[in-house]
Parts: structure tokens; sequence; C-alpha cells
């Protein structure tokens, strides 16, 4: 596995105890690039390559709160390599103990034709897969629901756009977020990724309760579900 130590920073805190869960998730995409760069495919060659990785979806969930002024160890590796799909796990630890796990599934894209392409052979020879041999690591997509009216606006911001010029996830989790209730906490998560979202886009926030925590999705004025994720108190 290819792991990294993460300090974590003020910006990060939650409170005095607990850090953000959208530190975790940069986190997570984080190692992920740096893996990609250790392996010698990084975001540059990758661009030279007309290609680029873009997260279809991840499954999260908290063994423990993540602590603050405590290094964050994390550990990644590709569990699945199949046609255009990766499907990636993490683990992060405190103190040589578990706090998260997380599994989500990345697939490559043709950056000129915008269309999803098949996982070139180099990208097969550089990525060794992992045997994780643990059944929360089988990455399960979220239910999705329809909406006849948002509960809100929001306008995507220079902030929130990436290096592919799109909302990024982890911002967009954080948007997904700030739908629920302040003082809900959920220790398991589902996000699903379906349709880029740009610069000055407006989107709908639709919120629904579940019998045990939130459903909440970013959509566009014409209905179609950009990002989508479950939170939940297990």
């Amino acid at each position: 596995m290819f792991t990294h130590t993460y300090e974590t920073r003020y910006g990060d805190y939650k409170d005095f105890e607990t850090v953000k869960v959208g530190t975790v998730l940069d986190i997570v995409q984080d190692i992920s690039t740096k893996e990609a760069d250790f392996c010698g495919f990084g975001i540059d060659k990758m661009r030279g390559l007309n290609m680029a990785w873009l997260m279809q979806g991840i499954n999260l969930t908290f063994i423990k709160p993540v602590k603050t002024h405590t290094p964050i160890e994390a550990f990644t590796a590709v569990q699945r390599l199949k046609g255009a799909i990766s499907e990636r796990c993490c683990i992060l630890k405190q103190n040589g103990q578990p706090v998260v796990k997380t599994v989500a599934n990345w697939f490559v894209v043709d950056t000129e034709k915008l269309k999803v392409c098949r996982i070139p052979p180099e990208l097969h020879e550089c990525y060794k897969c992992y045997d994780f041999n643990d059944s929360f690591f089988e990455y399960v997509r979220p239910a999705l629901f329809e909406f006849e009216e948002a509960d809100y606006m929001i306008k995507v911001s220079n902030k929130d756009i990436d290096t592919n010029k799109h909302l990024n996830n982890q911002k967009s989790a954080d948007i997904l977020m700030d739908a629920l209730p302040f003082d809900f906490t959920f220790n398991n998560l589902k996000i699903l990724y379906k349709k880029a979202a740009y610069l000055d886009d407006q989107l709908e926030v639709c919120v629904k309760k579940l019998d045990n925590g939130y459903y909440v999705h970013l959509q566009t004025p014409e209905k179609q579900i950009c990002v989508a994720g479950t939170f939940e108190n297990l």
C-alpha cells in the first residue's frame, strides 16, 4: 500500500476535539494523486495523454472520531481495475488505530472527446492491486430520489473549482453537508457524482429526511443531478 502522513491544521477543525469531514475527503483525494505521482502517472503525465481520473462515487465510514492535534496516517491502494473503473480503498489511522475507511470508484476520461475510456495497459502495469479482505470495501451506489421543489439555490463560486475546471469533489460534499442540521452527526456517508457543475452554475439543493439520517442532492434547474449524498447515523 502507498502511505502518507498528514498534520491537521486549525482550519481542519470542526470543534476543539474533532476534524471536519471535508478534510477527510480532501486527504482521500490528495493521497490518490500522490500515489499516481509515485507510479509515474501524475496529473501532468495524464494531461499529456489527454486523460484524467474522475471520481464516480465514494463510501466512507467513521470508526472513531478523527482527533485534532494528532497526525493522520493515510494508507491507500487500488483494489480492482476493470474496464474504465478503478476501485480505490483508503484507511486513515491515528496512533496506529483505524479511524476512517473509504472505498471509491474512479474512472478514466478522454479529455479531448470528453468520454469515458478504458484504462490503458500501462496503468494496469503500474498499479498493483491489493486485496483488503474486508466486506466494507465493496462500493455501494447510493439510492437517488426525485424532488418537485428545491429547498434553496446555490451558485458555484471560484473557491469551489478544481484543476478540471469544474466543481471539486470535496467542495461539492461540503455543499451537501451544509444542507444538514447543524447538530446532526453521522458516521456513514455515500456520495455519487453524476454530472459536472461549472463556475457560476446555479444549482438547486434538495433535502430529504431519512429514518436514520438525510439524503441531499444538487441538481440543475433542468432536474439533472450533479451530485448526491446519503448521510446516516448507523
